[in-house]
C-alpha cells in the first residue's frame, strides 16, 4: 500500500459505508428511537423518584434496570405502516419498543418479588409505574364512582388529560382477601383506527391505588409470533452449533498435537483474552439481562450471580476453548502455504507496531467493515419492498442493557469475531481450498459459515437473512484470501458493531453518544498506533519454523498428559450419575479409572414403557482415540435406544458406528439387557464383553452366556439373542474386564473369575451399595493396593 492510490480507494470505501449507514440507516430501521435523550441510569434515577408518588421505596433495595424490548408491537407497526399519520409511526404507540424497565427489590427479596416497576420510554416519558402486593394482603373493595375520581387524578399528576380518553373499562379480579380493579382509559381515536386500541389503565388493589401503565391490545398476536418466534430459535441454535463444532476441531487438534505440529503459547493467550473480554461482558450486563431469568428459591441478586456463572461455563468458555482450539490448529495449516497471512495479527498481538504490515491490515479491517456494515443496512432497504424487515429491537441485544454499552458491546464484538474468523477463515479456509480450490472452497465456507455468523440484528424471514450473512461471511473469505487474517478479523468486528452502535450516536444524550464511539475507537486502534508507517517501507515478515522449537521441547512431555487429560474430561463428562433406583430396581455402580485412562462406559436408561436398557462396554486400547469411539458408542447407545431398544437393533447400530468411524479398528465390547421389570423377564446379548452375572437372593451364581464378535470386527454383526426369567430378589452384575484382571504388583496371577463369583455369592445378603462395595474390596485386598493397569466398572441391579 505504498501507492498513495490504494490507501485512498480504502478510504474512499470507508467513507462511503459512513455514508451508507446515515443515508439508509433511517429506511431500514423507521422506528428507531431519533429522540432518544435518558441513559438506563438517568431512567433509573426518574424512576425511582416518580415510584415514590405510589409510596416510599425500602431503604437499601436493590434496584435493576432492564431494557425492555417488544419486537411484536414492531411488526404489528410496520404492517400497519400505510396508516401512519404523516408517514411517521404513532409515538404513543412506538414508544413502547424500547422502553428502560426498572425495578426495586427489598432486601434479600426473591427473583419474582419486586416491590416497584417503572417503564420509561427512551425519550423520558413514564409509561408505568407499579407498586407490587401480594396476593395474600387483604384490602377493603373501592367503589367504581371513587375509583375514576382517584384515577382521573392520579392521570392528571402523571401529564395525562383524562378529557382525552374514553369511557375506561372496569376489569375487576376477586382475589382471596380483596378484590383488585383496572381501569383502562382507552384513547380517543386511535391513529391506526379504531381496531387497534391503546391507552392507559389505572390499578387498584383494594381500596389502594397502586400504578398505571400503557396497554395495547394486538387483534393478532399468535400470526405476529410465527414470524418472529425462529430468531428465538437461530439464537438457541448458535449455541448449540459451538458446541458441535468444538469436538471437531479439539480432534484436528489433538491429532496435529500429537504429531508435535502444533504449540499452544499463542493459543492459551488468545484463551485468555477470550475469557476475560467475555467475563467483562457478563459483568456488565448480568444485573440487568439477568432480570428475565427466575431461579426459584434464591434471591434476584443471588439469580444474576448464578446466570452469569451459568453463562460464563455454558457460552463465554466454549467460545475461548474453540478460539484456542482453532488458532493452534489454523496456525499449522496456515504456516505451511499462507504464513504472510498470519504476519500482522502476529505484529500487533506482540506489540510490533512500528510496521506498514500492520498499518495496511489495520486500514483494510476498518474501511472494510464499515463498508460492510453500511452495504448490508443499505441493501436491507430493497429487500423490505419484498417482505424482509429488519426489526430495530433487534439492535439492542444484550450489550443494550449495560449502562457502559460501548464498552460491553467492544468486549463482546471481540469475542465474535475472534470466534467467527478463527474458526469460519484461519481453521476451515486453508483445508477446504486445499481439495476444491480457491473460490469453490471460498464459496463453500461462506455458505457454512453464513449459518454459522452471529450477526449483532436480524433479517426476518430468516432465510433473507441467512443469505445476507452468507454474503458477508463471502465478502470476509475474499479479505481473507485476498490479504491477511488481521484484516478479516478487523472487518468482522466493524461489520458487527457499527449498526447497532449506530443508534447511540444519532440520541440526544453526550453520554450515550460516548457509548456508541467506544465500539469504533476500539476498532481503530490498530490502526492509529501504526498510522505513521502506514507509507513506509517497514515490512513484517512472519518466519515459523517447520517445526518449531517449543513444540518440539514439549511434545514427547506434553502429547500423554494432554491426552490423558482430554480423555479423562470426556469420560467424566459423558458416564451417568445413575440414581439410587429406578423403575422400582435398585441400582449401585462403580467407575474406578486406571492410570491410563480407558474407554469403559455404561449406562441404565429407563423407556417409557417401565422397561430398562442396561449397558456396560469397553473400547480397546488408552488415550484420547478410545475416549473418542468410547463417547460416540455411548450417544449412539442412547439415540438408538429411544427409537428401537431391541437387542439387535441396538448391536446392529453400534456395530456400524464403530466399524466406520474406528479406521484403526479401535474395537468394542458391549454387553446389553433390556430388564422388564413388573414381569421380571430379562432379554440379553453380549459382543466380545464378559457375560453378566444372575445373583439369586440364596446365593447361587449364574453366568447369562451369549457369545459373538466384538464391535466393529466386520460389517455386519449377528448377537445371539437370550432370554430368562429372573425371580424376586435376584441381582444382575455387568462388569469391565479390568475387575477379573486384577493382579497384585509383581505377580502374574489374575484374580479370575472364580474369586468373582465366590465373593457374589459370599455378599449377596447385603444391601446392593454395600454389595457392590464388598465385591469391590476383596478385588482390591488381592491386588495389594497395586495400580490398576485398567479401568473397572461395577454395575448392579437388584429386583424387588
Amino acid at each position: 500500500m505504498r501507492n498513495p492510490r490504494e490507501i485512498l480507494l480504502w478510504l474512499v470505501a470507508g467513507l462511503a459505508g459512513v455514508l451508507l449507514l446515515v443515508a439508509f440507516f433511517p429506511l431500514a430501521f423507521p422506528l428507531a428511537p431519533w429522540d432518544w435523550r435518558i441513559s438506563s441510569e438517568e431512567a433509573t434515577v426518574l424512576a425511582v423518584e416518580r415510584l415514590r408518588d405510589l409510596g416510599e421505596v425500602t431503604p437499601g433495595a436493590y434496584t435493576v434496570t432492564h431494557l425492555n424490548t417488544d419486537l411484536l408491537l414492531e411488526r404489528r407497526l410496520l404492517r400497519e405502516r400505510a396508516r401512519w399519520p404523516a408517514n411517521e409511526a404513532p409515538a404513543a404507540l412506538s414508544g413502547g419498543l424500547l422502553q428502560w424497565e426498572v425495578f426495586i427489590y427489598p432486601p434479600g427479596a426473591l427473583a419474582r418479588d419486586w416491590s416497584h416497576r417503572a417503564r420509561i420510554a427512551f425519550n423520558g416519558e413514564i409509561r408505568s409505574l407499579r407498586r407490587s402486593l401480594a396476593s395474600q394482603e387483604t384490602g377493603a373493595p373501592i367503589a367504581v364512582g371513587a375509583a375514576r375520581s382517584r384515577a382521573d387524578a392520579f392521570l392528571r399528576e402523571q401529564g395525562l388529560d383524562p378529557e382525552g380518553f374514553g369511557e375506561p373499562q372496569q376489569l375487576a379480579q376477586q382475589l382471596q382477601g380483596r378484590t383488585d380493579l383496572n381501569l383502562r382509559y382507552p384513547v380517543l381515536n386511535p391513529v391506526l383506527g379504531e381496531e387497534l386500541p391503546y391507552g392507559y389503565q389505572v390499578i387498584f388493589a383494594g381500596e389502594a391505588l397502586v400504578g398505571y401503565s400503557f396497554w395495547f391490545d394486538d387483534p393478532a398476536p399468535q400470526s405476529l409470533r410465527q414470524e418472529v418466534q425462529p430468531v428465538g430459535f437461530l439464537n438457541t441454535a448458535h449455541t448449540l452449533v459451538v458446541l458441535l463444532i468444538l469436538p471437531v476441531v479439539a480432534f484436528f487438534f489433538v491429532r496435529r498435537y500429537h504429531e508435535g505440529e502444533v504449540g499452544v503459547r499463542t493459543g492459551l493467550v488468545i484463551f485468555g483474552v477470550t475469557m476475560a473480554l467475555g467475563t467483562l461482558f457478563l459483568l456488565l450486563v448480568a444485573p440487568s439481562v439477568a432480570q428475565s431469568f427466575d431461579l426459584g428459591i434464591f434471591s434476584r441478586l443471588q439469580t444474576t450471580w448464578l446466570w452469569g456463572f451459568q453463562m460464563l461455563g455454558f457460552s463465554i468458555f466454549p467460545f475461548a476453548l474453540l478460539c484456542f482450539l482453532s488458532w493452534s490448529v489454523g496456525e499449522s495449516f496456515c504456516r505451511e502455504r499462507w504464513g504472510a497471512k498470519l504476519a500482522s495479527f502476529d505484529a500487533l498481538f506482540r506489540a510490533r507496531w512500528n510496521n506498514a504490515t500492520l498499518a495496511r491490515s489495520a486500514l483494510r479491517g476498518l474501511t472494510g467493515g464499515l463498508f460492510l456494515a453500511g452495504a448490508v443496512v443499505a441493501l436491507a432497504v430493497p429487500l423490505s419492498r419484498l417482505g424482509v424487515w429488519t426489526p430495530v429491537t433487534s439492535l439492542f441485544f444484550w450489550p443494550s442493557h449495560s449502562h457502559w454499552f460501548g464498552v460491553a458491546m467492544t468486549a463482546y464484538g471481540v469475542v465474535l469475531a475472534l470466534y467467527q474468523t478463527l474458526f469460519g477463515r484461519l481453521f476451515l479456509l486453508p483445508p477446504v481450498v486445499r481439495r476444491l480450490g480457491v473460490w469453490p472452497g471460498g464459496i463453500a465456507v461462506a455458505l457454512v459459515t453464513g449459518v454459522a455468523f452471529i450477526p449483532t440484528f436480524w433479517l426476518l424471514p430468516l432465510g433473507a437473512g441467512l443469505l445476507l450473512w452468507a454474503a458477508v461471511c463471502g465478502a470476509l473469505v475474499f479479505l481473507f484470501l485476498r490479504y491477511d487474517l488481521l484484516t478479516s478479523l478487523l472487518a468482522c468486528f466493524v461489520a458487527l458493531v457499527a449498526v447497532p452502535a449506530f443508534p447511540y450516536l444519532m440520541a440526544d444524550d453526550a453520554w450515550l453518544q460516548l457509548q456508541g464511539v467506544i465500539p469504533f475507537l476500539a476498532a481503530a486502534f490498530p490502526l492509529l498506533v501504526s498510522v505513521r508507517y502506514l507509507a513506509s517501507d517497514r515490512e513484517l515478515t512472519y518466519r515459523f519454523d517447520d517445526m518449531p522449537p517449543h513444540v518440539r521441547r514439549i511434545a514427547d512431555r506434553e502429547r500423554q498428559r494432554v491426552e490423558l487429560e482430554t480423555a479423562r474430561g470426556i469420560q467424566s463428562a459423558i458416564l451417568p450419575i445413575l440414581p439410587e433406583q429406578l423403575a422400582g430396581v435398585e441400582l449401585a455402580h462403580a467407575y474406578m479409572p486406571a492410570r491410563e485412562v480407558g474407554g469403559d462406559f455404561y449406562d441404565v436408561l429407563a423407556l417409557e414403557d417401565g422397561r430398562l436398557a442396561v449397558a456396560v462396554g469397553d473400547v480397546a486400547g488408552h488415550g484420547v482415540s478410545s475416549g473418542l469411539i468410547m463417547s460416540m458408542a455411548k450417544s449412539a447407545l442412547a439415540v438408538q435406544v429411544t427409537f428401537d431398544p431391541r437387542v439387535e437393533a441396538v448391536f446392529n447400530t453400534l456395530n456400524r458406528m464403530v466399524h466406520q468411524s474406528a479406521r484403526k479398528r479401535l474395537l468394542s465390547t458391549l454387553c446389553y439387557l433390556l430388564l422388564d421389570p413388573p414381569k421380571r423377564h430379562l432379554v440379553y446379548g453380549s459382543a466380545g464383553h464378559l457375560f453378566p452375572y444372575c445373583i439369586s437372593a440364596g446365593g447361587a451364581v449364574r453366568m447369562l452366556e451369549s457369545v459373538a464378535y466384538p464391535l466393529g470386527v466386520r460389517p455386519t454383526l449377528r448377537v445371539p439373542v437370550r432370554e430368562t426369567e429372573l425371580q424376586p430378589g435376584d441381582t444382575l452384575l455387568l462388569l469391565s474386564d479390568g475387575l477379573v484382571e486384577a493382579r497384585a504388583e509383581g505377580s502374574d496371577e489374575v484374580y479370575g473369575f472364580r474369586r468373582l463369583e465366590e465373593s457374589l455369592a459370599k455378599h449377596i445378603a447385603l444391601p446392593l451399595a454395600a454389595f457392590r462395595d464388598a465385591i469391590l474390596a476383596d478385588m482390591t485386598r488381592f491386588a495389594a493396593g497395586a495400580p490398576q493397569s485398567d479401568d473397572c466398572t461395577v454395575l448392579a441391579l437388584r429386583l424387588p
